[in-house]
């Protein structure tokens, strides 16, 4: 299974076609997961909530919440970019961490999710928009 970052859901909730290959590339291959986060980032407000699209579409992903083990994963990799002066967006962090605890792949086309990367975190996938 893997974890989709909010920025590669919404590109293919805008029709980018890169993005919405990759998922179903994914979907079809391993199975696909989205963090709270994601959800709550695509549910707070957008062109698509308003017309109840963003509901059926998260509804068909596997939703990974945050406990113990992923709040101490995001608080390391929190630690890691702070000690080498590339902090990143909070969500990205607490995402990350999920992904980590998990021990899912992490799926992006965010570049700043790199950053994680370069800390050793080998299953954060960085794909081209």
């Amino acid at each position: 299974m893997v974890i989709l970052d909010t920025n590669l859901l919404i590109d293919a909730l805008a029709g980018r076609k890169a993005a919405v290959d990759v998922i179903e590339a994914y979907k079809g291959t391993e199975g696909a997961s989205i963090t709270v986060f994601s959800k709550y980032e695509l549910l707070r407000g957008s062109k698509f909530s308003e017309q109840g699209i963003i509901e059926d579409f998260v509804d068909k992903f596997n939703v990974y919440g945050l406990g113990d083990k992923e709040i101490e994963a995001a608080v390391s990799i929190y630690r890691k970019l702070k000690s080498g002066g590339r902090i990143i967006d909070e969500l990205d962090i607490m995402i990350a961490g999920i992904a980590v605890a998990n021990s899912e792949k992490l799926v992006t086309n965010d570049k700043d999710f790199i950053a994680v990367k370069r800390l050793g975190y080998g299953n954060i996938v960085v794909v081209d928009r």
